[in-house]
């Protein structure tokens, strides 16, 4: 069945289009962490010395794709400002709502298993070769029409992320023509972040039709693959995993290398969630409190990230700055808060799961568009969450991470402040 070509007629079809994609890359490198996170890391917890080295290996395997896709949501964000929007950071929390998205696209938070790893190498499946979207340089998505059809922006059905893409492709190469490229990419250079803040491969900002295509394009590459060749790509890889799981099932059929995570955990089930209930509420009081302290940090986290797309005043030495706090506190904060909730009691309802990290997205979770304030703001909520570490109650098992996280919390208020 050929997929239906994606009708992009004007910029604000377009900008809502790659908001959409970024709340995409953003909610789909979430649900890669959420797995991650909850793999088993000792041979204490039922696997032998190989299965755990295997097992670690797919474990960098998912975050470094996770860090990938975060990559594509920051180049979501650089075409987002390129055509006049602005970056976007939220996106609706999980499990998704099936309107929120096409049906191929129902994201949640779910434990690292055979199922789960089924369901990311059906995320990153490729697009059937002869989609028949592309009809010449402005593809058979722009058919003569009587009258403008699109003037108040609306969902688009799409099979896959290249399908989405390939729209968003279409539909830019449309635009150019029509309005003319200078006129399309109006949005300023130098508000966009690239490689020089993260040192990751592939982000760059975008300042015309050729550079806009060719991150398009990185994206589609990484995530489905080049065509004939998807061994290297997120999907390839995952089907790698997948094969390699099969063969240790076979040979172990009670190979389990994921821990009893619950599904979805949230400590407060946030009123956006259409599907109630299939979202768990965590009953442990201290699982509880850490797993909302994990949502402050991952928030305020996404802030920072996004002070640095929508930078305006910021001179290089403070965009470097924002960069490396966004790192730290994804190395040492997040990682550590989010694997450590994957072994702590998800409650007395939920006998023998575990709880896990919410990735809550609150209304909070947008770029703040002030300098000053902004970095006032973040130092000041560094500085609650770092004092919200010291009120906790903790096992001695949790007390090593927990202390890590606090003294990290405040020299990023240092930093900021003195910064």
């Amino acid at each position: 069945m050929v997929d239906a070509p994606i009708r992009i007629e004007n910029r604000a079809q377009l900008i809502y289009l790659l908001t959409e994609a970024a709340e995409l890359e953003h909610g789909i490198s979430c649900c890669y962490m959420f797995a991650a996170f909850g793999i088993k890391s000792d041979v204490n917890e039922g696997v032998t010395e190989e299965q755990l080295a295997i097992i670690r290996r797919w474990r960098g395997t998912i975050i470094q794709i996770a860090i990938q896709e975060m990559v594509h949501l920051s180049l979501a964000c650089n075409l987002l400002t390129a055509v006049g929007g602005a970056p976007h950071l939220h996106r609706p929390n999980m499990p998704s709502s099936l309107k929120a998205y096409p049906p191929s696209f129902r994201l949640e938070l779910a434990p690292f298993c055979r199922e789960t790893l089924e369901s990311f190498v059906f995320v990153e499946r490729p697009q059937d070769e002869d989609d028949g979207t592309s009809g010449g340089p402005l593809g058979s998505a722009f058919l003569p029409q009587n009258k403008l059809s699109d003037i108040f922006s609306s969902e688009r059905q799409y099979q896959t992320v290249g399908h989405l893409y390939k729209g968003i492709e279409d539909g830019l190469r449309y635009l150019s023509q029509k309005l003319g490229e200078e006129q399309l990419f109006l949005g300023p250079p130098q508000a966009q972040i690239a490689d020089a803040y993260f040192s990751l491969p592939g982000l760059f900002p975008v300042t015309g039709l050729e550079s806009d295509i060719a991150a398009i394009e990185g994206i589609v590459e990484q995530g489905e693959g080049a065509r004939g060749d998807t061994k290297d790509s997120h999907h390839g890889r995952f089907v790698a995993m997948l094969e390699e799981y099969d063969q240790l099932l076979k040979d172990d059929p009670q190979f389990e290398p994921g821990r009893p995570v619950l599904r979805n955990p949230y400590a407060i089930i946030p009123t956006d969630i259409v599907d109630r209930e299939e979202a768990n509420l965590i009953e442990d009081p201290l699982s509880a409190d850490v797993c909302n302290l994990f949502d402050g940090c991952y928030e305020l986290m996404m802030q920072i990230m996004g002070r640095l797309l929508l930078h305006t005043e910021e001179s290089e030495e403070q965009l470097i700055q924002l960069s490396d706090i966004t790192v730290a506190m994804m190395m040492d904060v997040i990682s550590p808060l989010g694997v450590a909730l994957t072994t702590l009691p998800a409650g007395p309802s939920h006998k023998g799961l575990t709880a896990g990290p919410s990735f809550r997205a609150s209304r909070e979770m947008h770029a703040l568009p002030h300098q000053a304030a902004a970095w006032s703001y973040f130092a000041e909520r560094l500085r609650e969450l770092s004092a919200y570490c010291g009120f906790l109650q903790t096992p001695a098992a949790l007390s090593p991470v927990l202390i890590k996280v606090r003294q990290s919390l405040a020299q990023y208020a240092r930093q900021l402040s003195d910064g």
